[in-house]
Order: C-alpha cells, then sequence, then structure tokens
C-alpha cells in the first residue's frame, strides 16, 4: 500500500515569467560547499536565491529565451561554473564568487546594493541553436568534463572548453586564462530526445544515454581520435536500446532518463549503479544492465524525473513528478511514498539545498504558473517501506532489555499487540506471556 506524506517548512519566492523545466536546478555555485537555487526564464532572466532569503541573491537579465541551465567544472579547473544556454544559441560562463558573511539582521534589513547582486557572464560563445537539454559531466571517462547539448531537431552535440590565449570569442573581464567550446563529437537520432543522463556500467565505465519516445533509450558512445587528419576529434555511435516493456506502450509518448543512482548497500564497489526511465502517460521503470528491475504505472503525467536521497542511508531515491503537483518517491524495491503540491507546476526539480548557508538537506522545488516558486526543504524521511509498530519496536534494542525486565521472553505478535494498546492507550491486556512456573 502507498503511503501519503505532507511537508509543511518551505520558502516562497517570486520569479516572474515562463520557464522549462531544464532551466531550473539546485547546486553550488559559488563553490562554498552550500547549494543554491538556480532558475531562468524565457524572458531571460536569471536568478540565483540562497538561504531563506525571498529576493534573488544575484541575477542577470536580458540573456535571451533560457532554455538550459547546468553547475559543474566546465573549465576543469577544479570548480563550479554555471553555464546558461538560451535557444537563440547563445551560451553563457558564469564564474559566481562567495561573498564574505554578514550579520544576518543586518541582511534582513538592510536592502542590497543593486550593483552588487547583478551577474555578468565572464564569457560568451554561440553555438547551434535550438538547445533543450544540457549535461555537464565526464562522459568518456578520461578525467575531463564535457558538455553535452541536446537539440530539438534530434542531434546530439558533445563540447569540451579547450584553453587558448588568443581566444576570439567574447569575453567580459574574466581573470582565468582564456579558451573556448570546441565540437568533439555530434549524433543524429531517430526520435525527439527527452533529457540526457551518465550512468556507470557494471566495470564502472560511464555510459551517456538518451531518452527516446516510447519508453526507450539509446547509449552514445565516444571514441577519441588520436591520429590521422583530426586528433582530438571523436568517432560518434550509438546503440539503440530497447526494454522488453517498451512494446506494448505509446512509441510517440515523451521519455525522461535519469542515471547514476546510487545502490547504496545494496550495490558492490565498481558495480555501476541504476537508471530510471519516465514516460508522459504514467509509467515508472528502474533499470540495472539493460535489465528492468521493476515496472510502476501511475495515473498522472509524469514530466520530471530525477533522483535523490531522501532518508539518508546512502540509497537514492527515483522522485518523479505531474503537471498536478502530484510527486512519487520510490526506492529500489518498489515501495512508493506520495505528495501532492496543492498546485499546478510548470518545473520540478529535487535535490540538496543550504538553508542556513552551512548544511545541504534533501528539498523540493516547485515552479507554478502563479510566477511563484515553493522550496521544501525538511522532507528527510525516516523510511519509505511500509511498516508498524511492532517491526520498529523490534529493531529497538532497548525495547528487548525492557521485556526482559518484565519477565517477558519471546512474546508472539497478538501478546506485544495487546501490550502497546495498553501502552498507548491504557487498556489493559490479557498478559499470559511467560510458563506458569511459580
Amino acid at each position: 500500500m502507498w503511503r501519503t506524506v505532507s511537508f509543511v517548512e518551505r520558502i516562497e519566492v517570486d520569479f516572474v515569467g515562463n520557464l522549462f523545466n531544464q532551466a531550473i536546478l539546485l547546486g553550488d555555485v559559488d563553490n562554498d560547499q552550500a547549494n543554491e537555487l538556480i532558475v531562468g526564464n524565457t524572458e531571460g532572466d536569471l536568478h540565483i536565491f540562497r538561504g531563506t532569503f525571498s529576493s534573488p541573491w544575484r541575477k542577470c537579465s536580458d540573456l535571451g529565451m533560457l532554455t538550459c541551465i547546468g553547475i559543474g567544472d566546465v573549465c576543469n579547473k577544479g570548480k563550479n561554473t554555471l553555464l546558461a544556454l538560451t535557444a537563440e544559441g547563445w551560451c553563457y560562463l558564469f564564474e559566481v564568487v562567495a561573498e564574505v558573511k554578514k550579520d544576518e539582521s543586518k541582511a534582513e534589513t538592510e536592502a542590497e546594493d543593486e550593483n552588487k547582486i547583478i551577474l555578468k557572464p565572464h564569457y560568451t560563445q554561440h553555438l547551434p541553436a535550438n538547445g533543450k537539454s544540457l549535461l555537464i559531466a565526464d562522459v568518456d571517462g578520461d578525467g575531463q568534463i564535457e558538455i553535452v547539448v541536446a537539440y530539438s531537431d534530434r542531434v546530439v552535440r558533445c563540447f569540451r572548453w579547450r584553453q587558448d590565449s588568443s581566444s576570439d570569442m567574447l569575453e567580459t573581464g574574466s581573470t582565468s586564462s582564456t579558451g573556448n567550446l570546441i565540437q568533439i563529437s555530434q549524433w543524429q537520432l531517430s526520435g525527439q530526445i527527452g533529457s540526457l543522463t551518465v550512468n556507470l556500467s557494471e566495470e564502472g565505465k560511464p555510459e551517456l544515454l538518451v531518452a527516446q519516445p516510447g519508453g526507450t533509450y539509446v547509449k552514445l558512445c565516444l571514441t577519441v581520435v588520436t591520429g590521422g587528419e583530426s586528433p582530438g576529434q571523436s568517432e560518434s555511435t550509438f546503440v539503440e536500446e530497447r526494454l522488453g516493456s517498451a512494446r506494448i506502450r505509446n512509441s510517440m509518448i515523451t521519455t525522461e532518463i535519469v542515471g547514476g543512482i546510487n545502490k547504496g548497500n545494496r550495490g558492490k564497489a565498481g558495480g555501476g549503479t541504476f537508471y530510471a526511465l519516465s514516460t508522459l502517460d504514467g509509467t515508472l521503470i528502474l533499470i540495472e544492465n539493460k535489465e528492468i528491475l521493476w515496472s510502476l504505472q501511475v495515473d498522472h503525467q509524469l514530466f520530471a524525473l530525477t533522483k535523490l536521497d531522501v532518508t539518508g542511508n546512502g540509497t537514492e531515491e527515483v522522485v518523479c513528478c505531474g503537471w498536478d503537483g502530484q510527486t512519487y518517491i520510490v526506492n529500489h524495491t518498489r515501495d512508493v511514498v506520495r505528495y501532492q503540491f496543492e498546485e499546478n507546476v510548470t518545473a520540478f526539480t529535487a535535490g540538496l539545498y543550504s538553508v542556513n548557508q552551512k548544511d545541504n538537506v534533501p528539498s523540493f522545488v516547485y515552479a507554478t504558473f502563479n510566477n511563484k516558486i515553493f522550496i521544501y526543504y525538511n522532507i528527510t524521511l525516516p523510511r519509505v517501506e511500509s511498516t508498524n509498530l511492532i517491526e520498529v519496536m523490534d529493531k529497538m534494542e532497548e525495547t528487548h532489555e525492557l521485556l526482559t525486565k518484565l519477565n517477558i521472553t519471546d512474546p508472539d505478535t497478538s501478546q506485544l499487540r495487546e501490550l502497546y494498546h495498553w501502552l498507548l492507550y491504557g487498556w489493559k491486556p490479557d498478559l499470559s506471556l511467560e510458563d506458569d512456573k511459580t
């Protein structure tokens, strides 16, 4: 049976404009180990929110129609960079600097200097237009970060930052060494692309996976050419992966994918990770090494799919959300917890967020059609699977010690039920828990 939970503690911020689901994320933009919320809209506004403040900590405007936002070590320098991509093809890189901490009371009462919160890109480059999905990760296992962009014309392009002391790109006061993004690979796929992800194989090697319509996906292969006419370029091939359940599904339905799902105690070192697929018609699938572990069908249109450890045990759960705000948290054994957000949502993400600028906590973020964004930050659950009082008490060492002191040994379930009922509600049970030896 599926459990339903309620989340209460939240932060409400105002953000006007329409936004894509790929243009909202949680991450550490200023390299202070405390995660922020970054959102961008189709009007070209980019805002960074931090802590419990409802106003943006940093913002930028007039960027164009923002479709994708990513955070990662884009320049391979050991620190995070914020990347924003527009439908027109403009790629902006931001080096966000952490500010010196100041008195919290002043932060709440004094208005921030407008010039201080204005964010400007330190690097701008024009890439092919109509990018719809973005991934910043090491996709070929060489230790270098790549930028993978999926486009609306079913093309996937892979870029890498190249240091160049004589770059002719547009720069605005960057203190870092110059360079530019170069394309190293390209794939032409047959279906519209849902999302991109990286998953670890059983050998511990990264695999670049792309969601395709109908609950399917392809694995993109990246092989670097070391000789010949174009050394440094990559040979582009892909392998279509069709799951057994894909035959019964609408072949045109939109599909999302998320990989790198930590197995926790179930996995072994170097044993790879899980990945999950969701479709707009309400199907959720967990996969390991091309084999379906389980499939789940719901009555809601699932448009957002992510992963998050909501229990704090090192095992990441699958989190998906529908347009109506219905949110599902599913563990690896298909136990489900549901949460119903109060409004229809235009975008959703889940991840770690820092409320106090010290600790990152699991959080859900909902963007509504009423120009509001809600950050739920107290969502940690003791467990996902359903349980009862007898099972919980049996796992506690103190329970067995107290029962021993009461001369109660090896009680059965019915006797424990009567005992706990009496302790909670005051009804005297019929305790015949030990043999009549006296």
